[in-house]
């Protein structure tokens, strides 16, 4: 990957060129322009050329020497802005679902006839969130004590699946009471839960049942992963750190890692993310692949007198011999920082006609907006029937 390759490139005294800044947004809605700025010091050399990759691919590139200095390739998802773009932006005026990607910066310098370059990279996402609210379906006009409740609550089409909770007179229902599902779209998704339990007494508060349902989209700000590659002991190879973040950033660490392992020694480690006011959640991967739950530990979130906060997994497992690929194993932690979107329904208000009956039916309103008693129905026909007797 790009950011692996700066790494490579510049590990140990990288002298020359740097990067001061890679701002790429961790992700952006469906239609936002997106502003891409890679912020470097010559540090003396001069500047050959900067170019703009999207998943390996060149779509623009600044060259100071060349006559126009600014050219640009066609690539799907890409919309640049030509115009705008120059030695330390690139501008891409929109964006669809297919602008998602991992976009990387590289910065050459002429340097005594020689070309020195760095890159970095980072992933954009693409997201997109509903306008409107999730909405219930299935409510029927009257229920009676007994009667099955078969609701559900439809939410999208979005991206990523929203997770729907139902609560039922402000707590959250039963997971028995729930059933999810996801209908995939053309990128996005079409989140739905339903709603089925039968009425009893006990769900009823004040002789009523409110129902609503809530959608919460998790949308990827940013993310960051330290990845270690160890080998066996008998290679006598000792760990690489690969470190993928933007310029600048501080990443996850990593702790209690030897530099040999053996087949059959037991790996203990420890990663902890960076402090920060957002909490951010850790994964841990072996080989590029999420571990078995059994192998991980969550310890409790630490809170520093600054406010800030940062969260710590811990993983053990005893190497076996298919996990060495090629004499190496690859243990790699992932920080990610999250922004929540939250969307509710409209509550749906299901009550009795009175504790005798226990025949429920949803509100009906006067003109004026006031739900009408139903006791006070039953007495104003019995006026009105007396008033008739009267006048015979």
């Amino acid at each position: 990957m790009l950011a692996r390759t700066l790494l490579l490139l510049c590990w140990g005294t990288c002298l020359g060129v740097r990067f001061t800044k890679l701002g790429v947004p961790g992700s952006i809605s469906k239609g936002d322009s997106v502003l891409l700025e890679c912020g470097y010091d010559l540090e003396g050399d001069e500047l050959y050329s900067v170019k703009w990759y999207k998943d390996n691919v060149e779509f623009y590139r600044f060259m100071p020497s060349y006559k126009p200095s600014a050219q640009m390739y066609s690539l799907s998802g890409v919309f640049l802005d030509l115009e705008n773009s120059n030695a330390t932006h690139a501008l891409l005026y929109t964006s669809n679902l297919e602008t998602e990607g991992t976009y990387g910066c590289e910065v050459s310098t002429d340097v005594l006839s020689s070309i020195r370059t760095i890159k970095a990279g980072k992933e954009l996402r693409i997201h997109v969130i509903p306008d409107e609210s999730p909405h219930i379906y299935g409510v029927q006009s009257n229920y009676r004590m007994g009667d099955f409740v078969n609701m559900s609550c439809l939410f999208g089409p979005s991206k990523p699946s929203a997770r729907i909770t139902w609560y039922i007179n402000e707590e959250e229902a039963v997971d028995s009471y729930t059933i999810s599902q996801m209908e995939r779209g053309e990128s996005v998704m079409i989140s739905e839960s339903f709603l089925q339990f039968a009425l009893e007494p006990a769900l009823l508060r004040q002789g009523a049942l409110f129902v609503r349902c809530q959608a919460i989209l998790k949308l990827v700000h940013d993310f960051r992963s330290l990845e270690l590659i160890v080998g066996e002991g008998t290679s006598g190879a000792q760990f690489q750190r690969i470190l993928h973040v933007s310029p600048g950033q501080e990443g996850p660490s990593i702790t209690g890692v030897m530099p040999k392992y053996f087949v059959g020694d037991v790996v203990e480690v420890n990663c902890s993310s960076p402090r920060s006011q957002k909490l951010p959640e850790l994964q841990w991967q072996l080989n590029n692949e999420s571990v078995r739950p059994e192998f991980v530990t969550t310890y409790p979130v630490l809170h520093y007198p600054d406010g800030l906060l940062s969260s710590k997994k811990g993983l053990r497992f005893r190497v076996q011999p298919d996990q060495l690929r090629g004499d190496e194993m690859k243990l790699k932690c992932t920080a990610t920082f999250y922004d929540t979107v939250l969307r509710t329904s409209a509550e749906t208000s299901l009550f009795t006609n009175n504790y005798r009956t226990s025949s429920f039916h949803t509100s009906l309103s006067d003109r004026s907006g006031a739900d009408i008693p139903p006791s006070s129905m039953q007495w104003l026909v019995l006026v009105l029937v007396l008033c008739s007797l009267a006048r015979r």
